[in-house]
Formats: structure tokens, C-alpha cells, sequence
């Protein structure tokens, strides 16, 4: 599990989020930036930004845990989300 501000630098994004949950920002060797939540085993992308001037020569992923998950609506009335 992440910690909220952790940073890790990885080759695969899919095996380190396995299992996670919460809001991130991952970073591509090509630059491009994601801020993606993960809930649920749903992924929704809010924005994607191109910073081709911080291009680096690597083939690893850069991701920062900047969100706890927010509760489900089951969780919310007190149920737990397992079924």
C-alpha cells in the first residue's frame, strides 16, 4: 500500500497499482503526466498534461500518491463494501 506523498520510480505502472486504491499522479518517460483515481477496480483520468521540455532517457514511471479513496456509498451508510 502507498502512503499518501509517496513517490516510487518503477518500469511497470499496472504491477505497482495492483491493489491500490486512491488519487495519483504518474509521470511517463515520455513526459506526459496523469492524474488518475483508482476505486474500486474502476481508473478514471482527470487530466493529462505534456511537458516536453522534462523528457528523460529512461524507461521508468514516476507515481505520487496524492489522494486517500473515498468511501463508497455502501460504506458511507455504514455496510461493508465486500459482498
Amino acid at each position: 500500500m502507498f502512503k499518501l506523498n509517496e513517490k516510487i520510480v518503477v518500469p511497470d505502472v499496472t504491477v505497482a497499482l495492483e491493489g491500490e486504491g486512491g488519487a495519483f499522479l504518474v509521470s511517463a518517460p515520455t513526459v506526459e503526466t496523469l492524474e488518475i483515481s483508482l476505486q474500486d477496480g474502476y481508473v478514471e483520468v482527470h487530466y493529462s498534461a505534456y511537458l516536453p521540455d522534462a523528457r528523460r532517457n529512461d524507461e521508468l514511471w514516476t507515481i505520487v500518491k496524492i489522494g486517500e479513496p473515498s468511501p463508497t456509498s455502501a460504506e458511507v451508510r455504514g455496510q461493508s463494501s465486500f459482498v
